[in-house]
């Protein structure tokens, strides 16, 4: 995209993100940022993006576009460089509208330089191994370099609170320390002349869970976000994304800001955080309800039966949760982990409900190297804050060969693994703008033969991910088949996660749009 200075507001801009403070810093002592925003605008309240983890929150506010479309992963971001010439990182965009301007990123992190900055884009780059070498070197740079944009990362907040729990008195004891390296890179600005120029951000990317993060609890979803500058209001409350920090930066420059495009560039500025500055602010909202009638499970072989619409050889497992755990395929047999519950009014006569309560493993259900496609109904109305799995034959805490089906509260999940653990991959698609309450359909079809998966969510399109060529030739069988959780059986377990899940189907195929419309004929469903 050809970047055209409309008029340059600051000539300088400083981010500094201090990675999983999330919004703990309400209850920390932190003098400093007080201070530097009692006359701007700041609020507790800003979102993190689903999931909540560094890389795809780092992208988010870099690329200024939601992790499903940049596809950055903590794991991705180490393997290689970020090379996305369709969406800039900020640095390459401010790059071509002012050639001549310093770049800078002193990230305590070193995956974000190499793998969220392109490395031509001329950004003047360090990777100090501490939170205070960090602070020194910004010091150092601001006073020497006098740079167009600074980007600091520190990880201290993060590292506590893995460490001692998020929000803990240990976590909160490293956040005040945070603050006064905070104080310090502000500090050079004004040794340095430059503050009355400067507009000056600090946000974080997640908080916490316990001692982690990654769901959508509000420990995990609710960060700090900051700015002073001279065009800045003073004001608390204001609601902004982390991927809105690429369409700040470029305000601050005076750049063309595109319009919002939930699947491509979707930055925005923030309402009524400058003076200068009026387009509304289009925040994401569910589309339609979606609520499915429910009807009775027809005979598996009746006239409006499965086998009405496929071959029954095609069909390689069909849970209907009618009251019992049985294949009405007549293909596996499932043994009962923990507790199993039933419940009548779903999709098509009962549902189960799984996850924190028990699971359902079978060592029948084998995928291998073949084309296969997994279907299900997820309720959705009252879901899950963190992920949880439906469906899996490998755990999400060690290395193995196999894939995780999840979901949340706004997004399904697919993680997909080879035996080398350096192969995982994971694929976060949101389903709000689809569905609101009710029962939300999806479908994933793997063509391993071409290494990608489809997902349809309500019998639509949504999205095709491509794996790696180290998936060619590699069986998704590293565990036994588990549905209502991943394949430790603990995870839903540990989150007290609940599933809701109808009508899980395999075909060993992976389905054309054609076999989705049968299935949406199945269930009477228009899409």
């Amino acid at each position: 995209m050809n970047q055209t200075a409309i008029q340059r507001r600051y000539g300088h801009v400083a981010i500094v993100g201090l990675d999983g403070m999330g919004s703990f810093c309400k209850d920390a002592a932190t003098p400093c940022m007080d201070a530097i925003f009692e006359d701007g605008a700041k609020t507790l309240r800003a979102l993190s993006m689903f999931p909540t983890i560094s890389a795809q929150n780092w992208g988010a506010m870099l690329l200024g576009a939601a992790p499903e479309v940049h596809g950055l992963t903590n794991g991705g971001i180490s393997q290689q460089p970020y090379t996305n010439a369709d969406l800039p990182s900020v640095f390459a965009t401010v790059r071509r509208a002012y050639p001549d301007s310093v770049l800078c990123s002193v990230s305590n992190w070193g995956p974000i330089n190499h793998g969220i900055i392109e490395q031509d884009a001329g950004v003047e780059m360090e990777e100090p191994a501490s939170g205070e070498a960090t602070t020194e070197r910004a010091v150092a740079c601001v006073l020497a370099k006098k740079p167009d944009l600074l980007f600091v990362h520190i990880d201290d907040p993060d590292e506590a609170g893995h460490h001692y729990g998020y929000g803990t008195a240990g976590h909160l004891e490293t956040i005040a320390r945070v603050d006064a390296m905070v104080g310090r890179i502000h500090e050079a600005y004004r040794q340095a002349g430059l503050l009355d120029d400067t507009l000056f951000l600090v946000i974080t990317d997640h908080g916490g869970y316990k001692r982690g993060h990654g769901g959508y609890t509000e420990g995990e979803k609710y960060i700090f976000f900051g700015l002073a500058g001279k065009t800045v209001n003073k004001m608390e409350g204001f609601f902004a994304m982390t991927r809105d920090v690429n369409a700040v930066v470029r305000y601050a420059f005076g750049l063309d800001i595109p319009p919002k495009d939930p699947e491509g560039y979707s930055s925005q500025v923030p309402e009524n955080v400058f003076r200068d500055w009026e387009t509304p602010y289009v925040k994401d909202v569910p589309g339609a309800r979606c609520d499915v009638a429910p009807r009775p499970q027809p005979d598996f072989h009746g006239e409006k039966g499965l086998t009405a619409f496929f071959n029954e050889d095609e069909i390689r497992l069909a849970l209907f949760f009618e009251y019992y755990a049985e294949d009405a395929a007549g293909k596996a047999r499932f043994s009962e982990v923990g507790q199993v519950k039933y419940y009548a009014g779903s999709v098509r006569g009962a549902y189960a409900e799984l996850g924190a309560t028990g699971c359902l493993v079978s060592e029948d259900v084998r995928f291998g190297c073949d084309d296969f496609t997994v279907c299900a109904w997820l309720k959705v109305d009252g879901a899950p804050a963190t992920e949880a799995y439906y469906c899996a034959t490998k755990t999400m805490t060690d290395s193995g060969a196999g894939f995780a089906l999840g979901f949340t509260e706004i997004a399904t999940w697919l993680g997909v693994e080879t035996p080398d653990p350096r192969s995982y991959q994971e694929h976060i698609t949101p389903y709000t703008r689809d569905v609101s309450g009710g029962w939300l359909h999806v479908t994933f079809a793997f063509r391993r033969k071409e290494n990608k998966v489809d997902l349809y969510q309500n019998f639509r399109h949504k999205r095709t991910v491509t794996l790696p060529d180290c998936f060619t030739g590699e069986p998704m069988d590293a565990l036994p088949f588990t549905v209502g959780d991943e394949a430790s059986h603990g995870i839903n377990t540990g989150n007290d996660a609940l599933v809701c899940l109808d009508d899980l189907l395999i075909f060993g195929k992976a389905f054309s749009a054609d076999d989705l419309k049968k299935l949406a004929d199945y269930y009477e469903f228009e899409p």
